[in-house]
């Protein structure tokens, strides 16, 4: 028996770190920051690393693969170059290069052709028809294993953030309430990509009895978000994604279903929205599919197996200014039980 290492980690705007430096002052402070993400990794030690807000474009994501991190990892690429991402914030499976040959990114067409290219949505109240679509569309790498294919999902879903919202909270009256109608705009669309991933989810079960599929990602199902459930019977991402779990083998579980509830959490952030809440928010998350507990496939999740690298994280940032920090997510692990 063995085990493989799975990580999703959002590093926070590392594509900034491949733009021309405005300064040498600016250059010395990238590469400052570069090193740590890369001790980071190497000290993290994962068989299979999704990084969210990663380099844009396949240049980059090389550059920082063979440079930065000596080729210790692999970026599984497209094989047409078709990523479905816009934007600065890639998504990337990194794995390390014993694994390369077995795995593959599965192509954005088949995501499309499972689950949707795009969909309507209706705001409240509203009975015309919008179209949405994935600003980063979900990755999906395949790995062979056993004898099975395994998939997993790597997800970064829209950002609720509205531009001059923490300004206009605060000033009540209209202008608070404009904000409010943009955030619940911008959650109406969210959940909507989060119904997309569990309908590709869906057509996976018809497609094979007890699928192993790993989700995992930034969800982005923080700030307001009580607030917002209360208020506009708007409730949270993990459910629209985790199914139904009254149809219980395609309920997903959680890796951090048994961990510390002191140390579940991966960011650190004041909500404006309610202040009075935990500042300690969970927005990273990896769930599984019920084979993977129950012995039926050559992958086991076994009790405990899940965490958030806190230690990692801040044995690497002790002491560092802003700029030097690896990132404002810390990631999240997962050990998974082999049959060699």
């Amino acid at each position: 028996m063995g085990k493989l290492k799975i990580t999703s980690w959002n590093i926070e705007h590392l594509d900034n770190l491949y733009d021309p430096p405005r300064s040498a002052r600016k250059e010395r402070q990238m590469g400052i920051r570069l090193e740590a993400i890369v001790r980071q990794i190497v000290e993290m030690d994962s068989d299979i690393l999704c990084i969210l807000e990663g380099p844009a474009g396949e240049e980059r994501i090389d550059s920082f693969t063979s440079e930065a991190l000596g080729g210790r990892y692999v970026a599984v690429q497209s094989q047409n170059g078709d990523y479905g991402i816009r934007g600065d914030q890639w998504i990337w499976f990194l794995v390390k290069p014993a694994l390369a040959a077995i795995t593959e990114l599965v192509p954005v067409s088949t995501w499309d052709s499972f689950a949707g290219a795009t969909w309507n949505v209706n705001y409240w109240c509203d009975f015309t028809a919008r179209r949405h679509r994935h600003y980063r569309h979900p990755q999906v790498l395949a790995l062979e294993w056993g004898g099975i294919r395994v998939e997993f999902v790597g997800l970064h879903l829209k950002s609720k953030f509205v531009s001059g919202g923490k300004g206009a909270w605060k000033s009540g009256g209209k202008k608070r309430r404009d904000f409010i109608r943009k955030a619940l705009k911008a959650r109406i669309k969210l959940t909507t990509e989060a119904a997309n991933v569990r309908s590709y989810i869906e057509r996976k079960f018809d497609q094979v009895a007890n699928p192993a599929i790993f989700v995992m990602g930034d969800l982005n199902d923080g700030p307001g978000k009580e607030f917002f459930e209360r208020s506009y019977l708007f409730f949270d991402l993990l459910s629209n994604i985790q199914g139904d779990v009254f149809f219980a083998r395609r309920f997903l579980n959680h890796a951090l279903f048994d961990f510390n509830d002191g140390l579940r959490w991966t960011v650190h952030f004041d909500d404006f929205v309610d202040p009075a809440r935990n500042p300690k928010i969970l927005l990273d998350h990896i769930l599984f599919t019920q084979g993977l507990v129950d012995d039926s496939l050559p992958l086991r999740v076994k009790a405990g197996a899940g965490f958030v690298e806190h230690e990692i994280h801040e044995l690497i940032n002790a002491g560092k200014p802003k700029y030097a920090q690896t990132s404002d997510h810390r990631p999240v692990s997962l050990f998974v039980t082999t049959e060699s």
